[in-house]
């Protein structure tokens, strides 16, 4: 087992904006604190069923609005990708290239990242370009010419989350504000990325319009690699300013710590269960007025005095993947239940015992405890301390 290191905490995941008067300016890079690398990657990758039917496109508003005067390159190979990184600041020419050059590292894509407000919600956005970004999105969305065409037209596309959680419906306008005033966009498709935390995809070109930073993050793809050891290395590269987020499962356990002793265990679930009823509220933190799924539970363990990440993905990756048979009372449930990205964690539970589980579910129903789901079922994870 590889030792803790205590550098893994990184800063700026995205750039907000703000408006002062007329002119707008930018904010303060928005920082959050990402967990020890050691608490990000553990377990074994658990992708879908292969025996499974192809799953559809995702849907376009209307492909007969598509002028077809910007040209999108064809779906070439599908890319995986291992660690997405971003600073506030673009990230110069010759420290991605150094990136490029690191040992296992396949291939990298530079794109622009940015915290902005749609309908007056903030929302991460990515500007990409759509012929290179397709090859590294869920196989649902990389082969659908329709949908790079609407993004490089000008269109956004929204997570399948976002959409459906926020009601913003394909085919509708929605208003995003960024560091250049508010511009309306058609919601084209609702397309997860693939990439935890990040929830809309604009073209360079209309992310320039919204005045977002150009090219400071990366999309980093390095199949096979070590994943630890390459956190340290583009941390080397790049410097501790730059937030590393890991994207890709791991294939061998690199947790440390004993799981959360019973006695804990006990705290987070009562400090869940006095959610019950609170509804569910799409990006909600707030005890007692909304909670989304990872929410509850990134405020139910801290509350206990237990730090886990925020995002579902995150937690996948937050400690040792337990099989079904052995979960206990406190392990982490999730699923995979994105239609536009099957191998994407989508949802996550608290295992309460004799097959019942604790969870904020979805827009429109309250926390509420009810019977474990084996539909789309991923994994269970035992958080450590």
């Amino acid at each position: 087992m590889r030792s803790r290191r205590s550098a893994c905490t990184t800063a700026a995941l995205a750039v907000a904006f703000t408006a002062l008067g007329a002119a707008p300016a930018w904010a303060e890079p928005v920082v959050e604190d990402r967990p020890p690398l050691s608490e990000q990657v553990s377990g074994s990758p658990s992708g879908a069923d292969p025996e499974q039917e192809a799953t559809p496109s995702p849907e376009v508003a209307d492909p007969e609005d598509l002028r077809r005067d910007a040209y999108v390159a064809p779906f070439r190979e599908a890319r995986s990708i291992e660690y997405f990184v971003v600073a506030p600041t673009t990230i110069p020419r010759d420290a991605a290239g150094e990136v490029r050059r690191i040992d296992g590292v396949e291939h990298v894509l530079t794109v622009d990242a940015a915290r902005v407000e749609i309908e007056g919600e903030p929302t991460s956005v990515l500007g990409v370009n759509p012929s290179s970004f397709r090859n590294y999105a869920p196989e649902p969305s990389a082969e659908a010419d329709d949908i790079w065409q609407g993004v490089a037209e000008g269109r956004i596309a929204l997570s399948n989350d976002v959409g459906t959680e926020r009601g913003l419906e394909v085919g509708g306008e929605v208003t995003v504000a960024g560091g250049r005033g508010e511009v309306p966009l058609e919601v084209w498709t609702h397309a997860t990325s693939g990439i935890a935390g990040i929830d809309a995809l604009v073209s360079r070109e209309t992310a320039a319009g919204l005045g977002m930073p150009e090219g400071n993050a990366l999309v980093v793809s390095a199949p096979g690699t070590d994943l630890w050891e390459l956190y340290e290395t583009l941390t080397e590269t790049l410097g501790e300013d730059v937030s590393v987020q890991l994207v890709a499962d791991s294939p061998e356990p690199m947790t440390e710590g004993e799981a959360v002793p019973p006695s804990v265990v006990e705290e987070v679930i009562a400090n869940a269960e006095s959610q019950l009823g609170v509804p569910y509220v799409w990006g909600g933190t707030t005890p007692g007025v909304g909670f989304d799924c990872s929410g509850l539970l990134q405020w139910a363990f801290a509350e206990a005095g237990v730090s886990i990440p925020r995002v579902t993905h995150d937690q996948w990756n937050a400690g040792d993947r337990i099989a079904y048979e052995d979960i206990e009372r406190g392990d982490l449930l999730f699923w995979r239940s994105d239609p536009t990205a099957p191998d994407y964690i989508s949802h996550v539970a608290i295992y309460l015992g004799d097959g019942m589980m604790l969870e904020a579910p979805r827009t429109g129903l309250d926390v509420r405890v009810t019977q474990v789901r084996t539909a789309n079922y991923a994994g269970a994870v035992r958080v450590h301390v």
